[in-house]
């Protein structure tokens, strides 16, 4: 079976999506994946699958510019005739979308997250939105087409509206984690806790909110603590923070600023409480999954994709989005009981290898391509 696979980004690929592409040749399978290139890659250097430049740009681009990717990703398709298309996120759902109902090629969309179409008011916004859920509702039709969700309520967002029938909606638990890379070596008892947030540097992540919080805990000064934030800076995503904001709101609250890091899981394994405040429009963010399976005790926000991370009140806890008071209570409640952070910690990794690990991820994708394709994968 030929599959091609479209992610937006390279690094959100290799971070959310190359365990699955890793699995591909074990399992019969064809596939050429397909994402904007910010580095140098070269083909199975991380796995028996071509890795190419996708013809879809991230970034935002005038209507001309996107009439040329849409006709270079027509071309492709039609030209390469892969069995399945797999797209994942906003963009290249609509555009392999349209370009599969035309075709006729069965089709995968991952909605990681509905994205600020559908948080955003005004309008401007509820004029895209209808738009956009006009497409949907078109490109989802076919009965050779399975959406991928990671949250309740995107599912019951597109089942609810008439854009999607139930039955072709598969949920997921976010993108799945590697159990066995995590909570090896979890540090001895410390007078002296570790508190961290690591996501990408953007305002909806609730960055701000974080470090509010984080310097008001730190100037009271009753509890040793260091606040640590980890992370890229992703200057093309809306809301992006710039490097000169986000020194100075870790340096005006007492944060220590880890910047981008390739270990996380070594970071994790020295945390007690791991904070993601996010109100972003995304899926079950990948993170979260991590710091359960690391033993973290967990601060999130009662938010689409977030909340779906926890079990409240048994491995973490629960707060208003875009409350930095309301945070900051919350995490002193867990500095002010060391119990609680390590029962958290421990249902925590509990309920990532009951829930999240990345095999089952890998199982329900090769489920739903051979259901989809007509053959059997791994004949």
């Amino acid at each position: 079976m030929k599959l091609f696979m479209f992610v937006n980004v390279d690094w959100f690929f290799l971070s959310h999506r190359l365990d699955i592409a890793k699995q591909a040749s074990a399992n019969g399978v064809d596939l050429t994946v397909f994402a904007e290139f910010t580095s140098e890659h070269v083909d199975k250097a991380y796995g028996d699958f071509l890795f190419s430049q996708s013809p879809l740009k991230r970034s935002r681009r005038g209507g001309f510019s996107l009439l040329v990717e849409f006709w270079e990703a027509f071309k492709l398709i039609k030209s390469s005739k892969p069995d399945l298309v797999h797209a994942v996120t906003i963009k290249p759902i609509i555009v392999l979308g349209i370009i599969c109902f035309v075709l006729r090629v069965p089709f995968v969309a991952s909605v990681s997250g509905l994205g600020p179409v559908f948080s955003t008011n005004g309008t401007a916004a509820r004029i895209r939105r209808r738009i956009v859920m006009l497409v949907y509702w078109t490109i989802f039709y076919p009965e050779k087409v399975r959406v991928i969700c990671q949250s309740s309520h995107d599912a019951d967002t597109l089942t609810d509206s008439g854009v999607c029938d139930r039955s072709k909606v598969v949920m997921t638990q976010g993108s799945g984690v590697d159990i066995s890379k995590y909570a090896k070596n979890r540090r001895a008892k410390s007078n002296k806790h570790k508190v961290l947030m690591a996501s990408r540097l953007l305002g909806d992540k609730g960055v701000r909110e974080y470090c509010m919080a984080a310097g008001a805990i730190a100037r009271e000064g009753t509890i040793d603590v260091d606040f640590c934030l980890a992370g890229p800076i992703d200057e093309h995503s809306p809301g992006a923070l710039s490097e000169p904001q986000v020194i100075e709101l870790c340096g005006s609250n007492q944060v220590t600023l880890l910047g981008n890091r390739k270990d996380l899981d070594e970071i994790l394994a020295g945390t007690d409480i791991f904070v993601l405040p996010s109100y972003y429009a995304e899926g079950m963010p990948k993170v979260l999954l991590e710091a359960a399976a690391s033993g973290c005790a967990v601060v999130t926000t009662d938010h689409p994709g977030c909340r779906d991370a926890i079990l409240p009140d048994i491995t973490g806890l629960l707060v208003a989005p875009r409350d930095a008071d309301k945070l900051a209570d919350a995490v002193m409640q867990l500095l002010n009981d060391r119990d609680s952070i390590l029962s958290m910690g421990k249902a925590g990794r509990k309920l990532a290898e009951e829930r999240f690990s990345i095999e089952r991820v890998i199982d329900t994708h090769y489920s739903i391509y051979r259901s989809l394709s007509g053959t059997l994968v791994g004949a």
